[in-house]
This record gives C-alpha cells, sequence and structure tokens, in this order.
C-alpha cells in the first residue's frame, strides 16, 4: 500500500449515541439499517477526511501512544485499511480530497433534502420519500 496516498471516506455515517465516539455506516441498500464499526475500523474511517495521508494516519496514531507504541501499529493501521477498501467502505486517492457533502458529516447533520440528492447520486437507493 503506498502510504502517500490520500483517505478517504466511502460510506454515509451516524454517530451512535452512548458511546465514546462510536459510529455505524448506513447501509446503501437500505438507509434505515446501520452497521456498528469496531473501534479500530470506526478510528480510521473518521480519520478518512480526504485531507490527510495514510503515512500521516500512522504518525497520528503513534502519537496517541507516546513513547510506547505497540509493536505491530503500522500492520495493523494498514490492515484495517485495507479491509475497509476492499469493502468499498473507504478509497484512497493520489491527492487530497474534498468529501462530497454528505460524507463529511454524519447524516443526522446533514440537510435532509440535500443529503438525499447526494445520496441517489452516489447509488443510495430506497431511500424514503
Amino acid at each position: 500500500m503506498d502510504q502517500e496516498n490520500f483517505l478517504c471516506r466511502n460510506n454515509a455515517y451516524t454517530k451512535l449515541t452512548g458511546g465514546d465516539g462510536e459510529v455505524a455506516l448506513v447501509d446503501k441498500r437500505n438507509p434505515q439499517e446501520t452497521v456498528k464499526l469496531e473501534p479500530w475500523l470506526a478510528t480510521v474511517f473518521m480519520l478518512a477526511d480526504g485531507q490527510h495521508k495514510v503515512s500521516e494516519l500512522i504518525s497520528y496514531l503513534r502519537e496517541h501512544y507516546g513513547s510506547a507504541p505497540p509493536q505491530n501499529l503500522d500492520d495493523t493501521v494498514i490492515s484495517v485499511i485495507e479491509r475497509l477498501v476492499e469493502s468499498g467502505t473507504l478509497k484512497l486517492k493520489e491527492s487530497a480530497y474534498e468529501l462530497p457533502y454528505h460524507l463529511a458529516r454524519p447524516i443526522e447533520e446533514l440537510d435532509l433534502v440535500e443529503a438525499k440528492r447526494f445520496l441517489e447520486e452516489d447509488g443510495y437507493y430506497q431511500l424514503p420519500s
């Protein structure tokens, strides 16, 4: 994996209440359904804002461990990114990328009319009228 690529969210999401930064992905086939992300996946997903490289994400996470980051941190982060890319949840771009409206913030913060337009363009279907 080229660590100079930029990480971009490629799925609408919602922030879950009652948790510490917990997020769930909105199911593209049925937007009424969500899938909660495991903490590591959620952390990487939320940091994939299109403005930061894989290498920057790894450095950021390494800093949070201070002087004793886990020995396999880089491999773990890359594995998480690969899983999210394979599932279509993240995309890698060669240059910085501005996330579209419906991917830049949680669905509960979106204007419903504007969000519906972007979601339909992005292939989400079975949206409520």
